[in-house]
């Protein structure tokens, strides 16, 4: 008897360490790293709260990534940041594979078939080290004119290809932008007249997937 009591003692123990391992092993892919201290996550991994889909832009969740499945339009943050370090996960799926992250960005669009903002800045997403506008690169979104300069050179050796993840950090003090691609610093901009608004992802017609999207106020 005692021997059939300690059997299915151990059998407990084993099925309660199963059921616990699995339950982290879930949350470890809704959310592949913690949130740094001083960060607000802004993406769960299970659906687009705190988010707006905008001009019908075909963003989804699956299995905690968040998913751009070409199209147009843009994912806008409900709410607004004035200074900040917005952080976040990208991969491209697919070659030439195109978006962008919007920054201090209006919630106003372009009344035209893309419907992407109208009064902001994007940092660019594109599957591209070269041309007018390469990855880490700024364009402005009908904001004020800005300046800005970018270091190529650095990017090409820092960039991952398609279907490796790269790594993104915003920072926004003031008039001031600087973008890190993968721990290196590409681009650097002074004059943003926007001091406030809210960020965003855009698509523009590429399949990409993101994850970590994290947030710090300054």
């Amino acid at each position: 008897m005692k021997t059939l009591t300690k059997l299915f003692t151990s059998i407990y123990r084993i099925s309660l360490l199963v059921w616990i391992f699995t339950l982290f092993s879930g949350c470890a892919t809704m959310n592949d790293q913690p949130v740094e201290s001083g960060f607000v996550s802004l993406f769960n991994g299970r659906n687009l709260d705190g988010w707006s889909i905008e001009n019908g832009g075909r963003f989804s969740v699956d299995d905690g990534l968040l998913i751009i499945d070409k199209g147009t339009g843009w994912l806008r943050s409900d709410k607004e940041y004035s200074d900040f370090v917005f952080k976040l996960d990208f991969r491209f799926l697919e070659k030439e594979a195109n978006s962008g992250i919007f920054i201090r960005t209006a919630a106003t669009s372009k009344k035209d078939e893309n419907g992407w903002p109208n009064n902001g800045y994007q940092v660019q997403c594109m599957d591209s080290l070269t041309g007018d506008r390469p990855l880490a690169s700024m364009i402005p979104y009908g904001a004020p004119p800005f300046e800005h300069d970018s270091d190529f050179e650095k990017l090409a050796e820092v960039f991952k290809k398609v279907g490796e993840w790269n790594h993104y950090q915003i920072r926004c003090v003031g008039e001031n932008l600087s973008v890190i691609l993968n721990g290196a610093e590409i681009t650097t901009a002074s004059s943003i007249k926007n001091l406030t608004g809210h960020v965003g992802i855009q698509a523009e017609h590429g399949l990409l997937q993101f994850r970590n999207i994290r947030i710090q106020e300054l």
